[in-house]
C-alpha cells in the first residue's frame, strides 16, 4: 500500500521536509528541431539521519481551469517532451547531508513545429528499506519533488487576453480572491504577474490585489488568484486588472463581479 505525501512543482520551493530537495526547480531552453541538449540537477538530502532511496519517474503536466496542475503520463499532450528525455541515474541511494548530480538530454526531434514544449522530471524519496508489501501491512511512504523542463522550438509567439473575472469569498484554504479568467492565445510559456482594482459602480476604487507570479503553458485557459486583504461585502463591482509577461505591452482587462 502506498501513500503519496506532497507533490511540488512548477512554481515553488522544489524541496519537501521528508524527502530530497531539487535544485533548481525548473529550466528554460532554446532549440532548433533536431537539436540535442543537456541539463543537470542537483538532488539533496537535507535530513540528518536516514538514507533515501530516490527513483526518476517522468511526468506530464497541464493546468486545469482552476489553475491547478494535473499530471499525466508522459506523451499525454502534443505539447510533451517527456519522450524527448532520457535521464541518468533513474535510482540511486542518498546518505543524510549529500547530494547527487542527475544529468539528462533532451533530444528534440527533427520537423518539431515551433513552440514551447515541456515535462517533469519527479525525483521521488522514500527511506531505503521501508517496506512495500509482504506478510502484514507494508506501508512505503513516499514523497514526490519536480523539476521542469521547457524548451522553445524556433521562435514561438507571446499572448493571451483576460475572459472575465469571479469572486471566491474566503475559506479554509485561503482568503477571498479575484479570480482572473486566463487564456493563453501564444505557443509559447508565460509567467504571469500584475495587479487588480476593484471599484464601485460608480468607479470609486475599493481594494486592490496583486497576482502573484504564475505560470501559463501554451493554449491553456485557466485561472489566476489575486487576494484580497478583506472580504468584498454583498453588491456589485467592477474590476480593473493588468497583467505583466515581461513583454513591452501589456493586458489588460476588465469585467463585473457580484458578491452575494
Amino acid at each position: 500500500m502506498r501513500k503519496f505525501l506532497s507533490l511540488l512543482i512548477l512554481l515553488g520551493m522544489a524541496q519537501a521536509q521528508t524527502g530530497v530537495g531539487v535544485s533548481p526547480p525548473r529550466a528554460l531552453y532554446p532549440a532548433t528541431p533536431g537539436a540535442s541538449l543537456t541539463g543537470s540537477i542537483l538532488v539533496d538530502h537535507p535530513g540528518r539521519s536516514g538514507t533515501l532511496q530516490v527513483e526518476v519517474v517522468l511526468q506530464d503536466v497541464l493546468l486545469q481551469a482552476d489553475g491547478r496542475p494535473l499530471y499525466l503520463d508522459p506523451g499525454s499532450h502534443p505539447r510533451s517532451l517527456s519522450r524527448w528525455l532520457s535521464v541518468s541515474p533513474l535510482a540511486f541511494l542518498l546518505q543524510p547531508q549529500a547530494s547527487q548530480e542527475v544529468r539528462y538530454t533532451v533530444q528534440v526531434p527533427q520537423g518539431t513545429q515551433a513552440g514551447t514544449y515541456w515535462g517533469v522530471i519527479f525525483f521521488e524519496s522514500a527511506p531505503a528499506g521501508s517496506r512495500q508489501g509482504g506478510e502484514g501491512l507494508g506501508i512505503r511512504v513516499k514523497t514526490r519533488v519536480g523539476h521542469v523542463v521547457y524548451v522553445e522550438v524556433g521562435q514561438v509567439s507571446r499572448g493571451g487576453r483576460i475572459q472575465g473575472f469571479r469572486y471566491q469569498p474566503p475559506s479554509r484554504e485561503g482568503p477571498a480572491q479575484v479570480r482572473l479568467v486566463f487564456q493563453n492565445t501564444g505557443t509559447g510559456l508565460l509567467r504571469l504577474k500584475g495587479r487588480v482594482e476593484v471599484r464601485d459602480p460608480q468607479g470609486r476604487p475599493l481594494a486592490q490585489a496583486e497576482v502573484p507570479e504564475t505560470a501559463s503553458l501554451p493554449g491553456a485557459t485557466h485561472e489566476l488568484p489575486a487576494p484580497l486583504a478583506n472580504p468584498l461585502p454583498p453588491g456589485r463591482y467592477l474590476v480593473l486588472a493588468v497583467l505583466d509577461f515581461g513583454s513591452p505591452s501589456l493586458i489588460a482587462g476588465e469585467g463585473r463581479i457580484e458578491v452575494k
